[in-house]
């Protein structure tokens, strides 16, 4: 089976780009205020996002813009999710460090953040999809292998769509690439004898 992309989303840099349209552009470079920016952009309520880590609101806006711009609703357990991450959880990690090394008091808030995993939680929550998912740490992103894990769910039935692709974030550094893929028509063509 193959897959072909139905949307896409890609943030860097202060700009949302959907499926090739700048959406969202950001002037400052402050990472946290071009999330707080980007998100109030969107109109949309859901208080928890602000109690999110950085790559957790990274991967939701991703998320929500791509599916803004289609309108684009699911089934509850239609929607495999698979993200490439290269520094895992680093930025809470080193959040979470600071605060033991302070010798402060160490919150559950902050420390569910140091599970990268949990952005894909967060995704899941928010669209109510109950599919599988499945977080890959690699060096760098390599659509053709992303591709091939998404083909892999889909051709085993586990999904009729995946999102997914590369997220990453770190301090001021950050870049996501974000899929949402279908099983391909297959046109046959007919032979007559």
């Amino acid at each position: 089976m193959a897959i072909q992309v139905i949307s896409s989303c890609s943030i860097e840099n202060g700009n949302i780009v959907v499926n090739g349209k700048t959406v969202f552009s950001f002037e400052s470079g402050d990472f946290s205020e071009f999330l707080k920016a980007a998100f109030k952009k969107l109109d949309s309520p859901y208080p928890k996002y602000y109690k999110m880590d950085k790559l957790c609101q990274l991967a939701f806006l991703g998320s929500e813009y791509l599916l803004k711009e289609k309108s684009l609703f699911f089934g509850d357990d239609e929607v495999a999710m698979v993200f490439f991450n290269g520094q895992s959880s680093l930025d809470s990690d080193s959040k979470h460090q600071q605060l033991i090394d302070e010798e402060a008091k160490v919150s559950p808030a902050v420390f569910v953040y140091t599970l990268p995993n949990i952005m894909m939680g967060e995704i899941a929550i928010r669209n109510k999809w109950y599919g599988e998912n499945l977080l890959i740490l690699k060096p760098s992103f390599n659509f053709e292998e992303w591709a091939t894990e998404a083909d892999l769910l889909i051709s085993a039935e586990k999904a009729t769509y995946c999102l997914g692709g590369w997220i990453d974030a770190f301090q001021e550094n950050y870049r996501l690439r974000l899929y949402l893929v279908e099983a391909a028509e297959i046109k046959m063509s007919l032979l007559t004898i």
